[in-house]
């Protein structure tokens, strides 16, 4: 055999690397000397990058920038002396995405080495530069299409025709896709296809992204928008005309979509690529497609009346913008009208729509809409009444993300009532207070309004606690005063229990009493106004007091390291929430925050996140402060899945926010020192050692030892082989805390730094603290430097079950399938098998579905 060259051509995912990788295959076990690499779009400006993976360690010394001719003959000298002892294989996946000295060489050799034994073979897409086509131009040449029918059988198996003819039909063929489809394990049939999406999307998303982000948002754009032209794709994408024209070449030359109008080829392409867009995201989307209508002419929202029914979200949001557009009232209700006539499934906007079409009719002033219906359908007259209305009103005002509204309203009734009664002008402006202090602890008009209130005469005791409670609140977050929080549980008579499940003001104080308590680290006290609280709404019909209890308790069990506990607190409170339909109110936040950190914590970050995603929080979150507390929680659950600059993101815009609002206290909101751990993960040692010092000062300022031990051991660890003794003080701090779960980290951190002999009673400690709280992650690593450092676990009885096996039957309970359990645990299903066999054993039990019973007996705290 001489020289020869072949070249494989497809489009994205038409099998040529595995094509590639097959040939190598069979020329290695010919006797071949087999050498293969893989050009990459990031790597295209690396000089020789191709060549120093064919021949690696063989450049070393020469200077790839600048001698061009050296590193050629070089690399071709070697080749020579490789082939004239073995036929040699050249393999080169995507050269089109080689640099260009590579390619240049990969030329200079195809000219010049043909009296050798030598074959390559090279894989590459339909677009090429012309040093490309130079290269592969007269080549012997394989082109790759989509499977037909038979191919496709063979690649799935043993199936239903039906199911194999549906396969094709989703991916046209295409065996990347059909791979990633059948990589789903879902069952052959066409509801299988469809779950399959997702598993798609995991590998489809970066491949795009990876041709170039402005191709992916075009993707998308198509997907969400079948059917439509560049324009309207390019707006929808956000990207202006010439990026998005560019975006729709490289997806066309990529096999995904054909000329106008625009439509992803592949269904389950569209499919994958629908199901990766979070909720913020589609309708950002929506709203990119409803404002480039409008911009089209006054008769985008006439055209849209004459439609078909509308069914598709971007179409029923371009007529409500046409309606808040339209200059004719007229007009404007035809287009509400139309809308009404729609199956619109979301009840909030049909309410929208109702009210909006309302104030259209009546002639009303929008800006007063809300408070203006609402005393209009009760004719109400009393001043008083309306006070009461106004504070019952407030809190749903704010929740629409409108304090300035509440503020005004609470404000205005207030002085309507003052001469009247004191007492509910007095609990009026403390709600106002409240209002404007959860928002920002360092509002100008904070300082004035508590002087006020304090200066007021005969303020009942009832009002007196709520002033109370709102400057340990302030004090908390702006870390001052601990001791105040000390005083607020003799402040907490037993008749605020009862209140709180009814009354608006004692809910309120009762909140910010447990909250404060347990910043300042006050959690037996917090837990106990807790349970007493559940003994009132134990005997009344109150499902939103109740889900709120169970979601500040869950925090506290979360704080306490009692993970079990705190998990099926937040569990109750979600399904309360849920079924009450509240969408991300503030009390729902606080439930989904717990129950998210919580399973991030035992180790099932994804179904935290998978969480989040379900009540549209895994995308851009409102200003609000409720949201503040689900980018830390979000920030903490993707930490804990190992994706750090996500997480880094999240955690540094928490920190933005909380600066801004005055929030400067860690015992809260540890954001520092958990950002300064993602900026370690990402080689930023200098950013993580500054943020975790701030946090020490702010926490020896706080001076409890939750926030204060969690500073120290994160500073410790940024200190590198300076942070011995910030770690030993992280221990001494937290020993007598009931921060269990920072303790077995400062543990496991501290370990490192000592003598071997020393390491095995630390680490066994934190083993120890870290399975009695559930924290499999935790329990894990100390389990493995425990061993590495010669030790054992301590062990109640040998009929305990092993750290692998709690871990492996935790995540059966939790439905996962033997198949992924070991790929998340990098284990073969084979030894999956082997540890549920000896829990089986071990439980006394005949097999899977008798697991969840009988395993909580055998886990701290109870359900794992």
């Amino acid at each position: 055999m001489r020289h020869r060259i072949t070249c494989v051509e497809g489009r994205l995912g038409s099998g040529k690397s595995s094509l590639l990788a097959e040939m190598a295959r069979q020329a290695q076990a010919s006797g071949f000397t087999v050498r293969t690499a893989a050009a990459s779009a990031v790597e295209s400006d690396l000089p020789f990058g191709v060549v120093d993976q064919l021949f690696p360690g063989k450049l070393d010394g020469f200077d790839l920038d600048g001698d061009l001719h050296g590193v050629l003959r070089h690399a071709t000298q070697y080749l020579r002396a490789l082939a004239v002892q073995h036929p040699v294989f050249l393999g080169v996946d995507n050269v089109d995405k080689a640099d260009e000295e590579s390619v240049r060489w990969l030329t200079f050799i195809h000219h010049r080495l043909a009296d050798l034994s030598m074959s390559m073979v090279l894989t590459c897409g339909p677009v090429r530069s012309g040093l490309v086509n130079e290269l592969v131009g007269p080549l012997e040449r394989i082109r790759l299409g989509g499977l037909e029918l038979a191919g496709c059988a063979r690649m799935i198996g043993p199936a239903p025709d039906e199911y194999v003819a549906a396969c094709r039909e989703a991916t046209g063929g295409n065996p990347y896709l059909l791979r990633e489809l059948l990589a789903a394990q879902k069952p052959k049939t066409a509801e299988g296809i469809e779950a399959a999406a997702s598993t798609v999307a995991i590998s489809l998303v970066p491949r795009l992204a990876w041709c170039d982000d402005d191709v992916l948002a075009m993707a998308k754009a198509v997907a969400l928008l079948e059917g439509i032209t560049i324009p309207l794709a390019a707006a929808v994408a956000g990207l202006d005309l010439e990026r998005g024209m560019a975006a729709a070449a490289k997806l066309a030359e990529l096999g995904f979509v054909d000329e106008e109008p625009l439509a992803i080829t592949y269904p389950i392409a569209r499919k994958a690529l629908l199901h990766s867009m979070t909720s913020p995201e589609r309708e950002a989307a929506h709203g990119r497609a409803a404002r480039f209508l409008h911009s089209r002419g006054e008769n985008a929202g006439e055209h849209l009346l004459a439609s078909a029914p509308l069914g598709e979200d971007w179409a029923i949001e371009a007529l409500r913008d046409a309606a808040r557009r339209e200059q004719s009232p007229d007009r404007a209700a035809r287009y509400l009208r139309r809308l009404l006539r729609e199956p619109l499934h979301d009840s909030g906007l049909r309410a929208e729509v109702v009210g909006q079409l309302g104030l259209l009719e009546t002639h009303l002033d929008p800006d007063a809409a809300f408070e203006s219906l609402t005393k209009a359908s009760g004719h109400i007259t009393d001043p008083v009444e309306e006070a009461k209305l106004t504070l019952t009103l407030a809190y749903e005002i704010a929740e629409r993300q409108d304090r300035g509204r509440a503020v005004a309203a609470l404000d205005s009734a207030a002085s309507a009532v003052t001469g009247i009664d004191p007492d509910l002008s007095h609990s009026l402006q403390l709600y106002a207070a409240r209002l404007i202090l959860e928002e920002s602890c360092v509002d100008a008009d904070l300082p004035p309004r508590f002087e006020r209130l304090r200066a007021e005469p005969a303020m009942s005791a009832k009002n007196e606690r709520f002033l109370t409670a709102l400057l340990a609140f302030r004090d908390c977050l702006r870390g001052e005063d601990p001791g105040r929080s000390a005083a607020l549980a003799k402040a907490a008579p037993p008749s605020l229990v009862e209140g709180a499940v009814g009354d608006i003001i004692d809910r309120a104080t009762f909140t910010h009493i447990v909250i404060t308590l347990m910043i300042a680290d006050e959690l037996d006290t917090a837990l106990k106004l807790c349970d007493d609280a559940f003994a009132v709404t134990a005997s009344r019909d109150v499902p939103v007091a109740l889900a709120q209890v169970h979601s500040l308790r869950a925090h506290l069990y979360l704080r306490l390291g009692r993970l079990a506990d705190a998990e099926s607190d937040g569990r109750t409170a979600l399904e309360i929430f849920d079924q009450l339909k509240l969408g991300r109110q503030r009390v729902v936040t606080l439930a989904l925050t717990a129950l998210c950190s919580t399973w991030a914590e035992m180790g099932d970050p994804e179904r935290a996140l998978e969480l989040f995603a379900s009540h549209r929080l895994d995308g851009a979150v409102p200003e609000s402060r409720r949201f503040d507390r689900v980018l830390y929680h979000r920030g903490i659950a993707r930490s804990r899945l190992g994706d750090h600059g996500g997480a880094l993101l999240d955690l540094l815009e928490c920190g933005k926010r909380l600066i801004k609002r005055g929030v400067v206290n860690p015992g809260g909101t540890a954001w520092r020192s958990h950002a300064a751990e993602e900026y370690l993960a990402l080689g930023r040692p200098t950013d993580a050692l500054r943020l975790a010092e701030e946090e020490v000062a702010l926490a020896r300022r706080w001076g409890r030892p939750r926030a204060l031990g969690n500073a120290l051991r994160v500073a410790g660890i940024a200190a590198q082989e300076q942070g011995a003794e910030l770690l030993a003080e992280s221990v001494e701090v937290l020993t007598d805390s009931p921060a269990r779960l920072q303790l077995a980290r400062s543990l496991l951190a501290w370990g490192a730094f000592l003598p071997p002999a020393d390491r095995r009673p630390v680490y066994r400690r934190a083993h120890d603290l870290a399975k009695a709280c559930g924290a499999i992650p935790i329990m894990t690593v100390a389990a493995n430097e425990l061993r590495a450092a010669g030790g054992r676990r301590s062990r109640q009885d040998s009929c305990s079950l092993t750290d692998q096996e709690m871990c492996v039957a935790t995540m059966a309970v939790r439905g996962r399938t033997n198949r992924e359990i070991a790929a998340e645990l990098y284990v073969t299903q084979r030894a999956v098998e082997q540890h549920l066999t000896k829990v089986y054993r071990k439980l006394g039990i005949a097999g899977r579905a008798q697991l969840a019973c009988a395993l909580p007996g055998h886990w701290p705290g109870g359900e794992p």
